[in-house]
């Protein structure tokens, strides 16, 4: 069968290179939306409210959306095509919009670590652990608000978005220094949770799951690098839209990634097993202080235990519980220091149906954030 010269090409190719950015920038978006999507409306059909952390991946997400748009356009315009062959009106058109690609770019980054970094101080973790949140949510600022003026200014005024210009600042340099800084902020944020699961008691197993579900941010860092390396070509170019195709495509990748990994454990468990095995810390240290010895019956608003008599000889500041499997509920035995009872008695005692009992009451309080963020995730 013989081909026609004038055949018509598949659309990705007939379009060049740019056509490649705008359906690789779609897609991750897609992705980002989806992940999204079901992180927000799993909360919201648990607690019928969202949280400030989900606020600020709705805000990321919104942002990645806007960044987006602005990427199609100066694909359209510009990118993947030789310098020469783009006229005036098209060259100041994709200047502007990837200018703004590159501001709302370190926005979706800065909101995603936000999040991740507000989520982690909603579950009221232990004092030195609340303080380095917060010195890594005031270094995200830092670095987000730096970036910013950065890129903002990158060439002389009044066209800072115009590289055409011979007063701009090395690209590939800028980058580097403030995408290593990226990268280091992100390694902290994976850290931050392992350094706080070790504190909590729970089995080896969940806190190995806890971490590897924050852990999977790692994912963002590592991505930076190839973004760092495509960056290569701009160095010593004087055709920049020709050769932006792969650092946009790394950074709509890195973009989205960040987004993802910061929904994941949104969509798990994970906080509901950390909460859990730090309100079993803090009642087992209450009953160690108040009812040595005593049945506890978990972490409710209100329980009521007792203990059955235990041998003379168990003595001690830990929690014990031995039920009655032949009852047909719990009726326990409250055991005082130094009391001995019969055999003969305490047969007496079950075959009469007289069992006395010593109830108590357990009330904690748990903020509203930490709660409400626990029954999201459950």
């Amino acid at each position: 069968m013989s081909m026609s010269g004038d055949q018509a090409e598949p659309p990705l190719l007939n379009h060049g290179p740019g056509a490649w950015v705008t359906t690789v920038s779609i897609i991750l978006l897609a992705v980002a939306i989806l992940a999204t999507a079901v992180a927000l409306i799993s909360r919201f059909r648990t607690l019928h409210f969202l949280t400030l952390s989900d606020g600020i991946l709705a805000a990321a997400t919104l942002l990645f959306i806007a960044q987006t748009s602005c990427i199609c356009v100066a694909s359209q315009h510009g990118i993947g095509k030789h310098r020469e062959d783009l006229s005036d009106a098209a060259l100041i058109s994709y200047a502007k919009s990837l200018y703004a690609g590159e501001l709302l770019a370190v926005t979706v980054l800065a909101c995603s670590k936000a999040a991740i970094n507000v989520l982690l101080m909603a579950i009221g973790p232990f004092d030195s652990v609340l303080i380095a949140s917060k010195a890594l949510l005031a270094m995200t600022s830092a670095w987000t608000i730096t970036s910013i003026i950065s890129l903002a200014f990158q060439c002389s005024l009044p066209s800072p978005w115009d590289s055409t210009l011979s007063r701009c600042i090395n690209k590939e340099a800028l980058y580097i220094a403030l995408f290593i800084c990226h990268a280091t902020l992100d390694i902290a944020l994976v850290i931050l949770p392992i350094v706080m699961t070790r504190r909590v008691q729970m089995p080896g197993q969940k806190r190995f799951q806890i971490a590897a579900l924050f852990g999977l941010r790692v994912v963002s860092p590592a991505l930076t690098i190839p973004f760092l390396i495509s960056l290569r070509p701009l160095r010593s170019t004087q055709d920049q839209p020709r050769h932006m195709v792969m650092p946009i495509i790394w950074l709509q990748l890195l973009q989205c990634a960040s987004i993802v990994c910061t929904c994941i454990p949104s969509m798990k468990r994970a906080l509901a097993d950390l909460q859990t095995g730090m309100m079993s810390g803090a009642i087992s240290e209450w009953f160690e202080l108040s009812v040595s010895g005593q049945q506890h019956s978990g972490p409710t608003a209100s329980a009521s235990a007792s203990s059955r008599r235990a041998p003379s000889g168990l003595t001690g500041s830990g929690l014990s519980s031995e039920v009655d499997k032949g009852a047909l509920s719990r009726r326990e035995r409250c055991r005082r220091p130094g009391q001995v009872e019969s055999r003969e008695s305490m047969r007496n005692l079950r075959d009469d149906a007289i069992v006395r009992t010593v109830d108590f009451e357990l009330c904690y309080e748990v903020s509203r954030g930490i709660g409400d963020v626990v029954r999201g995730i459950e």
